[in-house]
């Protein structure tokens, strides 16, 4: 098992409600290319915040720097990059409708990576996010999705595309 497997078996066995996002769900939806951290959207609230903080603390994982990871650092509507024991992961704030976790979350598909079950966003939730973000990698990702694809859904234009 991968780095990103171990990060993937220890979100799962911690109980965190997560949707994986970025490059690894790209590679799910027929692009290779690589990628250097687990990306993911955790569900909002307290109890999986909580899960978060006993993970962290029983990797124990801190931020890219080696420096501890702040209280305030885990909190609804922050995004946090973590070094763990196994990758570097990535933990994207919720965004607005039709993007929220439940939506993402609703519209994912469950599917093995590395061996380790993972919900992966739709690739009409992976082209709105990456359209979002709009940074040069993003704008080459959707691309190579065209490419595999055809025309693209987008969830903030279609909500029935999935």
């Amino acid at each position: 098992m991968s780095g990103f497997g171990r990060i993937l078996d220890d979100l799962n066995h911690a109980g965190l409600r997560y949707v994986l996002i970025g490059g690894i769900a790209l590679i799910r939806h027929g692009v290779v290319r690589a990628t250097r951290d687990v990306d993911v959207i955790l569900a909002p609230g307290p109890e999986n915040i909580e899960r978060l903080r006993v993970l962290i603390a029983e990797w124990p994982a801190t931020r890219p720097d080696g420096s501890q990871v702040p209280d305030d650092a885990l909190a609804p509507g922050r995004t946090i990059h973590l070094s763990t024991p196994h990758g570097e992961l990535d933990l994207l704030a919720e965004l607005r409708p039709p993007l929220s976790f439940a939506e993402l979350s609703a519209r994912a598909e469950t599917r093995r990576v590395d061996g380790v079950e993972a919900l992966i966003c739709s690739l009409a939730d992976l082209v709105a996010l990456k359209r979002l973000a709009g940074r040069e990698r993003d704008l080459v990702d959707l691309h190579d999705l065209e490419t595999a694809h055809g025309e693209l859904p987008d969830s903030r234009t279609d909500p029935s595309a999935s």
